[in-house]
């Protein structure tokens, strides 16, 4: 099994509505780079524009692309051209949008991550999960070949979107293993797996109560159901105290590299390779 370590690489502080934006989150990387690096981990960091718009942001990300880093997108449609006046104040799904807004949306954050990786971008996942079938077929005409975005056994549908309507996807009937969506797009799930004795969906990723114990039951399961590849997330502003609500205090990133540094001596002792998104879609379609 491989593992895909995704980064959804975004401004600070995204749960909350406000007008004014800031990066400072993405200048603290360098730990978890090296960690990643030094358990042969290549992360996959996923752009919202107004990281992939920042020079000095940019500047890094190229080094670390050279050194087996994936760069791909992820769309925020309140921070992604052309804004709508509502977008800031209503942080809508990417499902939420018209058509025409979507599509140039898509095209602005995929020109501009294109102009980070020196390529067009093959890897993507839509903010807030914000997922349907019309972003695959985006996607296959802007060139990817792998979408992060549906949550298995999930629904959005109560959260709020645009105009204060609840309005996200539902994805609780959704398969966890890998698919096509169409020709050229390979889905690859978010790993949400029932485990432990109670059953409970378990996420890949590290929340406030997270143990090393709960990120290794969710990959020994990965493994016994034969799946080809997890997928581990974190927003980039867990990676920094005060970017997040997550994360709040010096103490509570210490937990963050705990579990984080634990998930990957799991992985090293289970034979789980770490592999980007989208040479692992190169492989698993001509497997």
């Amino acid at each position: 099994m491989k593992i895909i370590i995704s980064v959804d690489t975004e401004a600070d502080d995204q749960w909350k509505r406000e007008s004014t934006l800031s990066i400072d989150n993405v200048f603290m990387l360098d730990r978890f780079q090296n960690l990643c690096e030094r358990y042969n981990m290549p992360p996959t960091y996923l752009l919202t524009h107004e990281v992939a718009t920042s020079e000095k942001a940019t500047q890094q990300f190229k080094i670390w692309q050279d050194r087996g880093a994936e760069i791909g997108a992820h769309l925020h449609p309140w921070t992604t051209p052309p804004l709508d006046e509502r977008d800031a104040d209503e942080n809508p799904f990417p499902s939420e949008l018209s058509d025409e807004e979507l599509g140039e949306k898509l095209s602005n954050l995929t020109r501009a991550v294109g102009k980070v990786c020196g390529h067009s971008p093959t890897s993507y996942r839509a903010g807030r999960w914000g997922f349907d079938a019309r972003q695959a077929e985006f996607l296959e005409e802007l060139g990817y070949t792998v979408d992060l975005s549906i949550t298995p056994g999930l629904s959005w549908k109560k959260l709020k979107g645009r105009g204060g309507a609840a309005g996200g996807p539902d994805f609780s009937k959704e398969q966890i293993e890998p698919r096509l969506l169409n020709d050229k797009v390979l889905e690859v799930p978010m790993t949400i797996l029932r485990t432990g004795f109670l059953r409970r969906l378990k996420w890949l990723r590290v929340f406030e109560n997270t143990t090393v114990m709960q990120l290794k039951s969710v990959i020994k399961t990965a493994l016994r159901r034969g799946l080809p590849t997890a997928v581990f997330m974190i927003h980039s502003s867990e990676l920094a105290v005060g970017k997040s609500p997550y994360v709040k205090t010096p103490d509570a990133l210490e937990h963050v590299y705990e579990c984080l540094e634990g998930l990957f001596k799991v992985c090293e002792k289970e034979g789980v390779r770490g592999i980007t998104a989208s040479a692992f879609a190169k492989e698993y379609k001509t497997v």
